[in-house]
């Protein structure tokens, strides 16, 4: 793997783990009403904002893996 490559693949993980921290902290926020009085809408992108943040890197790196071999 060449170093810009790898230098992608970092930003593109942190990238990811920024878009869901964002995703969670907006469904907290909707969650206690102070953007719109949806909570399910709220509790639906927290959950989906803590799995993108824990699952999505895990299968890219592993995707990564397996191109690499």
């Amino acid at each position: 793997m060449t170093e810009d490559e790898a230098r992608r693949r970092h930003f593109q993980l942190t990238g990811i783990r920024v878009i869901a921290v964002v995703m969670v902290l907006l469904g907290v926020t909707i969650v206690s009403g102070r953007l719109i009085d949806e909570p399910l809408i709220g509790y639906a992108l927290v959950v989906l904002g803590a799995a993108e943040f824990f699952a999505l890197p895990w299968v890219l790196t592993r995707q990564w893996k397996k191109m690499d071999s």
